[in-house]
């Protein structure tokens, strides 16, 4: 038993360190990149990157879930053709979409958007056609998991963060490309891992797999993507629309502010994953007392992180922009609340799912988006970029009220659910 308590604490270990050493190295070189970018870049870069959780789960398309969901289900030969399979759709299908989305977003941008400042192209291509390439890199690294293999986890997640943080350094310090640099350096470093993938996979991709069985895949995955893609409203809504101000150096100013506060989900994150067995185990077991203590300790260990970094804040942004950028301080203080209010949401949406009401995700992010579709122009008109600042705040308690009045609702209710004399 102490001998799997030690594999188990060294995996956890080295996942949070994969994702942990590349957000160390971003912020070691966010002076850099600060002194290189003009808060016109920053808005550049903001706007278009607000997209990717929009049209990101649809090109993904939530394939590698459905490799996860059945790699335990499978013997290794079915195994191995139900992976060449989500490979090859991966590269082709997701590519395909992302075709149509490129030409959706510059229809709307080019022809709709009378009012729109911002240049549309190459940035627009750039973020869009860097989605796509990350499709096998997310399989490489859930094969990895399945086959509890922390340690190449590790190496290939950060071999990949650190390939990013060199290109945008090449490309923004040393060429002094301001967005195109930060943007052509995402798809670069997208590029490279796909391509060695591709040398890796090219015997898989050999498999011929009759189109028929990609059909259950698209079933299984398409109300997880649309759910996916609604959780926009979360976040990149609100980036989304604060363009519409037109005031593009206050924008900028915005984005990096909010890029910033957005760096405490890492910590959010990993705290959420600690604790989730723990959650999910007390809603199996009825012991709602110990539930209810693991919530109130996540929460406090979130918010306890946040208010160090409101009252460091504006020292944390002074050091990450070298002082070009203390004006977002403000911003960066309000959007690292959003870590303490989605960990909420995540906490209601997670008992949903283990009380085998996972449709409730689905319903909650589309009365969620109605809800902040409207509220938005009228928050944003009102409190302009503070106002969309909270909004990130705002909206997951939206969605964390919505679920509750949803879980309320009688309608299969599962008789566990019930009171019962647990710890």
């Amino acid at each position: 038993m102490n001998s799997k308590l030690l594999s188990y604490g060294k995996n956890l270990s080295i996942y949070f360190g994969a994702s942990l050493i590349p957000m160390a190295l971003n912020l070691i070189t966010n002076p850099l990149i600060a002194m290189n970018m003009s808060p016109e870049d920053y808005a550049i870069v903001g706007y278009y990157t607000s997209y990717s959780s929009l049209i990101g789960p649809i090109i993904v398309f939530y394939l590698v879930h459905y490799y996860i969901k059945e790699y335990f289900r499978r013997d290794e030969n079915s195994r191995l053709q139900l992976k060449a399979m989500i490979a090859k759709a991966l590269i082709f299908f997701s590519s395909a979409i992302s075709v149509v989305c490129f030409g959706i977003l510059f229809i709307y941008l080019a022809a709709i958007r009378k009012d729109f400042n911002l240049p549309i192209l190459p940035y627009l291509a750039l973020m869009v056609f860097a989605l796509p390439l990350t499709g096998l890199l997310a399989l490489e690294q859930a094969q990895f998991r399945m086959d509890r293999q922390a340690t190449a986890y590790f190496k290939l997640t950060v071999a990949n963060g650190a390939l990013a943080v060199v290109l945008s350094l090449v490309f923004v310090v040393l060429l002094k490309w301001g967005a195109l640099g930060k943007l052509l350096g995402i798809l670069v470093c997208n590029l490279i891992i796909f391509f060695i993938l591709v040398a890796k996979y090219w015997d898989l991709l050999k498999f011929k797999i009759p189109i028929k069985q990609f059909f259950p895949v698209l079933s299984f995955c398409l109300p997880l993507a649309l759910s996916a893609t609604l959780g926009y409203f979360n976040q990149g809504f609100s980036t989304t629309y604060l363009e519409s101000l037109n005031m593009t150096t206050q924008y900028g100013i915005y984005v990096v502010g909010m890029t910033i506060g957005l760096y405490l989900t890492t910590f959010s994150t990993a705290i959420n994953n600690t604790f989730q067995p723990d959650l999910y185990e007390s809603i199996a077991k009825r012991w709602w007392k110990r539930y209810i203590k693991v919530c109130a300790l996540q929460i406090s260990l979130i918010s306890a992180i946040a208010i160090i970094f409101i009252i460091a804040a504006p020292y944390i942004i002074g050091v990450l922009t070298a002082n070009r950028y203390v004006q977002s301080t403000p911003y960066a203080q309000i959007v690292s609340l959003a870590s303490v209010s989605s960990s909420i949401y995540y906490i209601i949406n997670n008992f949903s799912i283990a009380t085998d009401r996972p449709k409730l995700y689905l319903y909650t992010t589309i009365i969620g988006s109605a809800i902040i579709i409207l509220a938005m122009p009228l928050v944003v008109n009102k409190f302009h970029f503070i106002g969309g600042a909270w909004m990130i705040v705002i909206s997951y308690i939206i969605f964390a009220i919505i679920n509750c009045i949803l879980l309320l609702i009688p309608i299969n209710k599962k008789p566990w659910l019930k009171k019962s004399n647990a710890l």
